[in-house]
């Protein structure tokens, strides 16, 4: 049997209620209601430490100071001056009722002690001067990761109970998120030695692959919310269906030996486009990474590759038109694309006089690579700002070098699967949530029913007064699934589709899924209508889908589903014209000139950037009036992506001011 789970806000007769007896503002009432409990002793960290805490003291901290949303773990390090027995509670924030969890030593699990449960201590042996380090499993948590800037931010708290006879205080000299316990910090990236390939792969031989689905929800307490999730789409098999990579033959080659260009010719390097992993839907998407599966025909001991990726044409990442820039022979007409390459390389381009605004990577490394080896590469976190999107843009792999284990270097290697990881962030409309326990069980190797959940939307607490924007699953299974491929659908309108099912182009993919994870569908702009559409998911009576394509574990439970929602509003003809008449006469503003962001009168790669971060971030990096229609360039009332490149062309002469706007 299914039920629904309360909802994480007030009924409005409880809301009345409790406004009436405390007469709190409405305002007021969205906030956190942390557990009671109040530090004894105030925290001052001493140098070079994070924080001192005294016994019966506490140091509460901003989790998004320590942590990201793709951390499962939060590790703390002191190094102890006594011998014996410390005994700590830790608490955290998380973004819905009851906002706050005690871990529990008795159990080891988080609980909720808004009520009358009591979390007991941890214990931990220590040893005078041998630093301790405790790593704190958050990834059942709906972890709060809003920074110390926000009005409820997120925090956490480690409190020192017991601290040997000695009642000692704790110095703690390090807080670090991670997805391994007691690992470094992952939003450190890994430096190169001199003169070497980094050996920046996060994993060798299928073993921890990266990749974990991780999500994040903020209510905006305006009717609208931020929503991101970090999810992998697997490529289509078709298209690299017998694609091998051969070290040594790159486009540079080619460009230099042009007779020997063919169909067949031998290649370093293949291009994955974005629409080859089923994306489509770009609004408010960052490229993260990109994992491809290779098998050699000999077992590999190292195997160095590396990456690259269409950016916006003279940006600070296009490192093709740096070398245009310098006079490079064969760059006459390059740009849009920025690569890896050698660190020999980039030191040899920099003596001909190429400034690169961006140092490019040097690539990855794998040892002990094997027959079967999944490589990760990871877009530069400097690069993703300029990352172009368009339906014919792409992201490549290439593969450098690489021996086997006499020695012998290997000259091909096949590709036999891509996983493309991206963000999506988003500004939906928002007034609540349903969540519902399903306790539903799929099967990869059974019949379709048994592989699909199918169910209803009125099952799931929601019906046509309701616009969907986000769905969120719970997985667990009895052990680890590895990779975790599956599909998403939607009942529609007939607006949307005239069979009435959106299914999400492509399958997904979770490459550590691990025994629990969680989903978080953001449905695309063309079914919601993003923040001012009409709304196409079919509430009255549609159904929801989620299917179970491929796991280590044939059987997976889909424990829980939660469903974001607005709901559906009317606005009158009249009030609508009144208002867009009312705008238009009070700026009478026009494009002064098309393309300028920075209103310096001019078109230059600023421009171009500006429009890139603003439609990933519109809350992050607005737009003045005058810059948003300056800016819309293909007059269809939003600047987006498709305006940034209509901004290239400006830039590189190819539209002049005079074909704008350009239909």
């Amino acid at each position: 049997m299914r039920t629904n789970k309360l909802s994480g806000k007030l009924t409005a007769s409880v809301m009345s209620a409790v406004m009436a007896a405390s007469a709190v503002p409405a305002y007021l009432l969205s906030a956190p209601v942390y557990a009671e409990y109040v530090p004894s002793v105030s925290v001052s960290a001493e140098k070079n430490a994070v924080a001192s805490v005294k016994v019966d003291g506490a140091a509460r901290l901003y989790t998004a100071d320590y942590a990201k949303s793709t951390d499962k773990y939060i590790n703390i390090t002191f190094t102890p001056d006594f011998t014996g027995k410390l005994n700590y509670g830790f608490g955290i924030g998380t973004s819905k009722s009851p906002y706050w969890y005690e871990l529990d030593g008795k159990t080891g699990k988080f609980i909720d002690t808004s009520g009358t449960a009591e979390a007991a201590g941890t214990d931990v042996a220590c040893t005078a001067g041998k630093a301790v380090t405790i790593s704190i499993d958050i990834s059942s948590l709906d972890v709060k990761f809003d920074p110390s800037t926000a009005m409820y931010p997120g925090e956490f708290e480690f409190r020192n109970y017991y601290a040997g006879e000695s009642k000692s205080t704790i110095v703690i000299t390090s807080i670090t998120g991670s997805t391994t316990p007691g690992g470094s910090s992952s939003s450190t990236d890994p430096t190169p030695s001199d003169g070497e390939v980094s050996n920046n792969n996060r994993h060798s031989n299928g073993e921890n692959c990266p990749g974990d689905v991780s999500w994040s929800f903020k209510d905006n307490g305006d009717g609208t919310a931020t929503i991101t999730s970090t999810v992998a789409k697997q490529i289509d098999p078709e298209t690299i269906e017998g694609l091998v990579l051969t070290k040594g033959y790159d486009e540079d080659y080619y460009a230099e030996n042009p007779d020997e260009v063919s169909p067949d010719a031998p290649i370093n390097s293949h291009k994955f486009k974005y629409s080859d992993f089923g994306l489509s839907d770009t609004q408010g998407v960052t490229i993260e990474s990109l994992t491809v599966t290779l098998e050699p025909d000999v077992e590999m001991d190292q195997f160095i590759y590396g990456g690259g990726l269409n950016v916006a044409y003279k940006s600070d990442a296009d490192t093709e038109y740096a070398k245009q820039l310098a006079g490079i022979e064969g760059k006459e007409h390059s740009g849009y694309w920025y690569n890896d390459m050698g660190e020999d390389a980039v030191a040899d381009f920099e003596k001909e006089g190429v400034e690169f605004l961006i140092t490019p990577g040097t690539g990855g490394k794998i040892t002990g690579a094997g027959k079967y080896i999944e490589a990760y590469w990871e877009v530069p976190t400097e690069v993703q700002p300029y990352v172009s999107l368009g339906a014919a843009d792409s992201i490549s792999f290439q593969y450098w070098w690489g021996n086997d284990a006499k020695g012998d270097e290997v000259e091909s290697v096949a590709v036999t699967d891509a996983v493309l990881t991206y963000t999506t962030e988003k500004i939906i409309p928002y007034d609540n949530s349903e969540a519902t326990s399903v306790k539903e069980t799929l099967d990869h190797t059974g019949k379709d029913t048994e592989k699909n959940l199918e169910i209803a939307y009125s099952d799931l607490g929601i019906d046509q007064t309701k616009d969907v924007y986000a769905i969120r699953f719970d997985i667990s299974a009895k052990s680890d699934i590895g990779k975790l491929v599956y599909g998403v659908g939607t009942g529609v309108t007939k607006d949307i589709s005239s069979d009435y099912w959106y299914q999400e182009g492509g399958n997904f993919a979770v490459l550590d899924a691990g025994s629990k994870t969680s989903i978080m569908w953001i449905l695309p702009d063309t079914v919601t209508g993003g923040l001012t559409g009409d709304n196409g998911v079919n509430s009255a009576d549609g159904k929801l889908q989620l299917g179970y394509y491929y796991g280590e574990q044939d059987a997976i439970s889909i424990d829980n589903v939660e469903v974001y929602y607005a709901e559906k509003t009317t606005t009158s003809t009249t009030t609508t014209t009144t208002t867009t008449t009312t705008t238009t006469t009070t700026t009478g503003l026009s494009a002064k000139v098309w393309g300028d962001a920075d209103g310096n009168d001019a078109v230059s790669v600023s421009d171009i950037v500006m429009v890139l971060q603003y439609s990933a971030n519109k809350t992050k990096y607005p737009l003045s009036e005058q810059a948003l229609i300056n800016c819309d360039c293909n007059a269809d009332s939003d600047v987006n992506t498709k305006d940034a490149f209509i901004i290239q062309q400006l830039d590189a002469g190819v539209v002049s001011q005079k074909d704008c706007p350009v239909k």
